[in-house]
């Protein structure tokens, strides 16, 4: 139950970021998509490594 429960934390971390990347995308703010995707990347690699 314990791995549900951080696997939704997760999962609510990924959506909060990828709705920042999309707000980034359409206003056209490209820095901050880059570092949107560097971070989700960052994040996503100390998941694999947990």
């Amino acid at each position: 139950m314990e791995e549900m429960a951080v696997f939704k934390g997760y999962l609510r971390s990924l959506m909060r970021q990828l709705k920042l990347l999309k707000k980034a995308i359409n206003t056209k703010d490209f820095e901050q998509a880059e570092q949107l995707i560097d971070e989700l990347i960052e994040d996503t690699q100390n998941n694999i490594e947990d």
